[in-house]
């Protein structure tokens, strides 16, 4: 070792040792607090190392280099988002229609707000000027619009089965989720969940494939 890299070192203090898988989550999670606070193309060796406070030789030593490290963090995040996603779908098996779409958009709020940084990022993503993220996104919300379309699908009575346009259904539900969602994260206090729910639920229970005059 150099002089001068003894003498960088003295007055620094460095995280401690870690097993390599503990490690390498703690530098996915760095990842992911760069892309919420700075922005995906902030993301690098040098940056992740001054989030957790190790050298770079410690990253380079589990990612070859920023691209891996940045892969793997939005890898992680959209397979347990994807996870997340698949729990929230309404349920068919009961006869309030609306009440299943309610308490599925309640459970969508929550696991927003279980995990905010993921769905910050998500939500930042969607909005990327960069195609190859925005398509990582986008892969997710087909899966989910094609859930809520299989939903509408199943509980719209038969006098309205002609009338319905499922596909329009589905997405305006997902956009009904998606801004829910931006708002208990962006202003948790002048929207919180109550707030958000009550509201929607007058608006889902005014859609025709919802009416309980039908069955």
């Amino acid at each position: 070792m150099r002089v001068t890299d003894t003498a960088e070192r003295k007055g620094k203090t460095y995280a401690p040792r870690m097993a390599p898988e503990e490690r390498r989550e703690q530098l996915l999670d760095a990842a992911l607090r760069i892309i919420v606070n700075q922005g995906i193309h902030k993301v690098s060796i040098d940056t992740v190392a001054t989030e957790v406070g190790v050298s770079r030789p410690v990253i380079y030593g589990l990612f070859a280099d920023s691209n891996e490290l940045l892969r793997a963090s939005l890898d992680r995040e959209e397979t347990a988002g994807l996870a997340q996603l698949a729990e929230v779908a309404p349920r068919t098996d009961t006869p309030d229609r609306a009440g299943a779409v309610v308490e599925s958009l309640a459970r969508f709020l929550s696991a927003v707000q279980a995990a905010p940084d993921r769905w910050r990022a998500a939500f930042l993503l969607v909005d990327s000027s960069t195609p190859t993220f925005r398509r990582r996104m986008e892969s997710g919300r087909r899966a989910f619009i094609a859930a809520l379309g299989r939903f509408i699908d199943t509980v719209t009575p038969a006098e309205l089965a002609d009338t319905v346009d499922t596909e329009m259904a589905a997405r305006t539900l997902f956009a009904l989720y998606w801004d829910a969602g931006r708002l208990i994260l962006a202003e948790p206090d002048t929207f919180p969940a109550d707030r958000i729910l009550t509201f929607y639920e007058v608006v889902i229970r005014a859609l025709p494939m919802f009416r309980t005059d039908l069955q």
